[in-house]
């Protein structure tokens, strides 16, 4: 006797429930193998595979859950899975390692791991996985795959997971579909040719148009939508949408550069300071009597100076302290000096004017320290001083180097020192703080540093920050860039499939063609 393996009508009933969702319709031809492959397996005709689902997710919209709850229907319905459970693991208030351990103990039938929320390693984690799923024999794995890179998860999961669905971005007829799905449901009325203007919208905002109009149509007793009536409901919730937009986009302004600032890795002590001294200029200028806001930054290169003056222009910028939108302009001493008599001070006094309402950030000031007297570097001196001066209100100033050589410079010059309201040092990041700046870079370009590299970086971190010239976060982006060089020449030539994944080998290879100078001394002043 022939095995009956045809689609149910239950099954059929369950499938449609796709045609109503957006960017997932796609699948119900695999959603139907999988109900056949399911049947087999269960009357023992087949002995392969697994029922868990890599889900590649292109849309920005939460669709996933909609589209779980479909297959979840499918999964229950022939005993695969105890309960319609979802859980979304990073959403569990757990240490980032107990997560995996967690999962035995987790009720919910059906498990979605998002590498990219909660930083699964699977070059490393694939063995623990799989040993997790063994225990887990009535529970399903969803592995959501959201980087953007076609066929990744595949090549790293391996055979943890048999089935490959994919949710698409929602297409102009995905939306026009909606639209009719929702108005049939309604019993209204309407002309297919008006919808392609209408439905051309974020889709989040065309649901909330499509409500807004069926709830007034029936309590009006409508059951005709014209084009008159569509675009009226479209034009109210875009002016509603763009007011609410406009008014969050200011609420982001106003805690952007303070948000920057918290990101940065390390520099707990600067971070503290700049929160004292803004509310000081603050204090100062609700009095009336506002300070001047030139600041000396002291430390070794690679140390946060730049960014924390990039950050200091936004911040002053969203007190209304200073008006420009947060201008930034970044120099070398060196391009303070003209190359003839007279050049020098009009120089100064362009770049000057160019930061006004911003942020004027010289670096390697102590540059500007000369052998003589009357040598260009004294004019470029004099010129500062005076427009620091002329413009202490209009805006900040900010000399940076080395600690001693700013010493001396401050030293020479008395006019800095009165005009300097404000002295941060900046000191060395810690090899903790190296490997954070290292592995935000990974995670930022999408790369997967395995966990036997760490101990490797840390102690390579160590010895480095000893040496002469040592560039802090600069030498740790430095080897960040040498290491992906490396990993792509290892890649090309094992035909690797993990090709976003950092190993040993990369880090070692490079690190062992770097030895450290400890030789080498600073070399202050001009150079050719």
């Amino acid at each position: 006797m022939i095995k009956n393996y045809e689609i149910e009508v239950e099954d059929e009933k369950i499938l449609n429930e796709l045609d109503n969702l957006c960017g997932v319709s796609q699948n119900k031809e695999v959603l139907k193998d999988l109900i056949t492959y399911i049947k087999l397996k269960q009357n023992n005709e087949i002995n392969f595979g697994n029922y868990n689902i890599i889900i590649r997710n292109d849309s920005s919209y939460n669709l996933l859950n909609d589209f779980l709850k479909v297959c979840t229907k499918i999964l229950k319905k022939y005993n695969i899975i105890e309960n319609e459970m979802i859980c979304y693991l990073d959403k569990i208030d757990s240490n980032r390692k107990e997560i995996l351990d967690k999962i035995v103990e987790i009720e919910d039938s059906i498990i979605v791991i998002n590498e990219r929320k909660i930083r699964i390693e699977y070059a490393d984690e694939i063995e623990k996985l799989n040993n997790v799923m063994k225990q887990c024999p009535k529970k399903v794995f969803i592995f959501e795959d959201t980087n953007f890179r076609e066929g990744e998860a595949d090549a790293e999961l391996g055979e943890l997971a048999t089935w490959r669905m994919k949710i698409e971005k929602i297409s102009l007829e995905d939306k026009i579909t909606y639209c009719k799905n929702k108005f049939d449901e309604n019993n209204l009325k309407y002309k297919k040719q008006d919808l392609k203007e209408f439905a051309d919208v974020p889709f989040w905002v065309l649901k909330n148009i499509i409500t807004k109009l069926i709830i007034n149509c029936k309590s009006k007793n409508i059951d005709s939508i014209t084009k008159e009536i569509l675009n009226e409901n479209k034009e109210a919730i875009e002016k509603s949408k763009t007011k609410k937009e406009s008014e969050k986009h200011d609420k982001q302004i106003e805690k952007n550069a303070k948000e920057q600032l918290n990101a940065l890795i390390g520099l707990k002590d600067i971070k503290s300071q700049m929160e004292k001294i803004l509310n000081y200029i603050k204090l100062n200028k609700q009095r009336e009597k506002m300070p001047t806001l030139h600041m000396c930054f002291t430390g070794n290169p690679g140390t946060g100076k730049t960014s924390i003056a990039r950050i200091i222009g936004k911040l002053f910028e969203e007190e209304e302290i200073l008006s420009s939108g947060g201008n930034f302009v970044e120099i070398h001493a060196r391009d303070l000096v003209g190359k003839y008599v007279g050049w020098t001070s009009q120089k100064v006094h362009d770049i000057v004017q160019d930061a006004i309402g911003g942020v004027l950030f010289i670096d390697e000031a102590y540059s500007l320290v000369a052998d003589r007297r009357g040598s260009f570097e004294d004019e470029a001196i004099a010129t500062l001083i005076k427009e620091m001066e002329d413009h202490r209100d209009e805006i900040c100033i900010i000399l940076a180097g080395y600690t001693d050589e700013m010493e001396n410079l401050i030293k020479l010059n008395p006019g800095f020192e009165s005009r300097i309201q404000f002295t941060i040092n900046f000191p060395d990041y810690n090899e903790e703080e190296l490997l954070s700046i290292f592995t935000d870079l990974c995670k930022k370009e999408n790369y997967k540093l395995s966990n036997t590299c760490k101990e490797i970086l840390i102690n390579n971190f160590n010895n480095a920050k000893n040496s002469e010239n040592f560039g802090n976060g600069r030498y740790a982006r430095n080897l960040f860039e040498k290491i992906k060089f490396e990993q792509a020449n290892r890649i090309v030539k094992t035909n690797s499939k993990f090709i976003n994944t950092i190993i040993k080998s990369d880090v070692e290879n490079v690190i062992n063609s770097m030895p450290l100078n400890t030789n080498e001394k600073r070399v202050i002043g001009f150079c050719s």
